[in-house]
């Protein structure tokens, strides 16, 4: 699919979506974008915006209706070249940088590390470089409910995704312990759970089920997402006093919670 060839190249999910779109109908206005995206209009509207700022989109009018349109294949490569030239030119400045800040005496104190991310691709980023960074002999916290069943998500079972995950996994000896909804969707799949190799999990007391939500911890690293259906937002910290505190409601949880 375009929206996957163009999400490979280096677009967010959002952006891919969007100029697969443009392509596909130049030109076109916000709302059928927002509709053929299933988007909302402020959230195709920053898109677009930051896709015009990137040279991949136009504008124009059409009855006094603003209208966009994807721009040439040129662009795609002009805005690849001028990738190429920020990153030589981050390279160049690198040695003088490390030097000035080295100079400073300057010292990590700690500072909690924040990271936002969108969509599907942005999760896989995030969790695989948790599973990457981890130590070994580590366990997984994670706390979610029932979206990994759903069609959108079917890859987590197809064998690509799993040997990435499992090689970091079995590398580094990662146990996992997982708390999920007492649903009947989840119940159904117990014969699944338990055939998972380092996993240890508990359905959580009906009244304390989790909507739309997952959160991952392991070590110092905290992942928090909201799973709305296509408005799919997370944020990645790593400070341990936050994680900590979220482990210990974890154990609370865990302890209320039953197989």
């Amino acid at each position: 699919m375009l929206e996957t060839t163009l999400r490979s190249f280096g677009l967010s999910d959002y952006e891919s979506a969007i100029l697969a779109a443009l392509y596909r109908c130049s030109p076109a206005n916000a709302t059928y974008l927002a509709k053929k995206c299933g988007l909302s209009r402020s959230s195709v509207y920053t898109t677009l915006n930051t896709l015009t700022s990137k040279g991949l989109v136009g504008t124009t009018y059409k009855n006094e209706v603003k209208q966009f349109t994807a721009e040439g294949i040129d662009s795609l490569q002009n805005f690849l070249k001028d990738q190429q030239q920020q990153v030589q030119k981050r390279e160049e400045i690198f040695s003088t940088l490390q030097e000035q800040i080295t100079q400073l005496g300057f010292t990590d104190f700690h500072i909690p590390q924040i990271v936002t991310f969108e969509g599907q691709e942005g999760l896989k980023r995030i969790y695989t470089a948790m599973l990457r960074e981890a130590s070994p002999k580590a366990t997984l916290y994670l706390l979610r409910d029932e979206f990994v069943w759903q069609q959108e998500w079917k890859f987590i079972f197809e064998e690509d995704w799993h040997q990435r995950v499992k090689r970091w996994q079995v590398e580094k000896n990662i146990q996992t312990k997982l708390l999920i909804n007492s649903s009947d969707l989840e119940q159904e799949k117990q014969m699944y759970y338990k055939g998972r190799k380092g996993l240890d999990y508990r359905y959580l007391p009906k009244k304390k089920s989790v909507h739309q939500f997952a959160w991952y911890l392991i070590d110092d690293m905290a992942a928090i997402l909201s799973m709305e259906k296509n408005n799919l937002v997370g944020i990645q910290i790593t400070n341990q006093n936050l994680v900590d505190n979220f482990r210990t409601i974890f154990d609370l949880l865990w302890v209320q919670s039953k197989k």
